[in-house]
């Protein structure tokens, strides 16, 4: 059993400064540490190459720590898409920049891949230690953290930079869809396409990271990251469901959007547009959206 992990990256050295050598640490599991940088204009990559000499001796090893850089920016999934490809692993652990793991949360995710239908499983982050449930509510999918609970679970979706996933099953999918670029949703999308696919989800809560929230999208203006989540939240559903029963709630849905805020056709015309300019998504359908569903009540 190959293990990659991988950890992305934009403009983010503080946090690498915080956490990455917790990564390294805490991940002897890992054959391979891959860090891919999406075109950030600090010295991201100059201090990840630091790093590289520093530990060669100890837990680096040659080769151990390898490095992908971009010369232009294209976004956290296509990033992820680009460096799971480039991985040798059979099982990829997928870390954002602001994550510090605990000891052995690769080790209590393993023993799940028995099952050959598990596609990947959720690490719990601390102080929000809940699996992922969804349900549809006003026309439109609703998600929220499940029940605390101690024991693994089924998730709706794991974290696109906290958890740890099958490579074989995810570059089936096509991995993260473009269509969600620069980013948000491209997890809750994989997980939706994963599941009618007739694969399963998991949560392990002993499988314990932090997850500091110290996101690189917060450089962004408030006004566009408000803007990519209305957008993506309807492409979420444009692009995963065709039960006719969701698609007439949804309709009324973004009718009532337009009335109470005529700004929201710019949404419902940016989401009709991505649709346009990017390949169909990629899906193996098994399961239909109301079974989905109905798993999460």
């Amino acid at each position: 059993m190959k293990i990659s992990l991988i950890v992305t990256n934009w403009n983010g050295l503080p946090l690498l400064k915080k956490y990455f050598v917790d990564v390294i640490k805490m991940s002897p599991e890992a054959q391979e540490i891959i860090f891919t940088d999406d075109a950030s204009s600090d010295a991201s990559v100059e201090y990840i190459k630091s790093l590289q000499k520093e530990y060669s001796q100890t837990c680096l090893p040659a080769g151990r720590l390898k490095i992908i850089t971009h010369k232009k920016n294209i976004g956290f999934g296509e990033n992820t898409n680009y460096a799971v490809k480039k991985a040798t692993g059979d099982y990829i652990v997928l870390l954002n920049n602001d994550i510090k793991p605990h000891p052995n949360y690769i080790t209590h995710c393993l023993k799940h891949f028995k099952n050959p239908k598990v596609f990947g499983v959720g690490f719990a982050e601390l102080g929000h230690e809940c699996w992922a449930r969804i349900f549809w509510a006003n026309g439109t999918l609703q998600h929220e953290p499940g029940k605390k609970i101690s024991k693994t679970h089924i998730s709706a979706w794991v974290s696109g930079g906290s958890s740890i996933i099958r490579k074989k099953y995810f570059e089936r999918l096509g991995g993260f869809d473009p269509v969600y670029a620069p980013f948000y949703c491209e997890d809750l999308d994989l997980g939706l396409r994963a599941w009618k696919s007739g694969y399963k989800l998991l949560w392990e809560p002993k499988s314990i990271v932090e997850h500091k929230h110290e996101s690189t999208t917060s450089k962004f203006p408030k006004r566009f990251l408000d803007y990519v989540k209305e957008r993506n939240r309807l492409l979420t559903v444009l692009r995963n469901f065709s039960d006719p029963e969701f698609l007439k709630s949804n309709f009324w849905n973004r009718l009532n959007r337009i009335f109470s805020g005529p700004n929201y056709i710019k949404i419902i015309r940016a989401a009709k547009k991505q649709i346009r300019t990017n390949p169909p998504q990629v899906v193996f359908p098994v399961l239909t959206d109301k079974e989905i569903l109905a798993m999460f009540k």
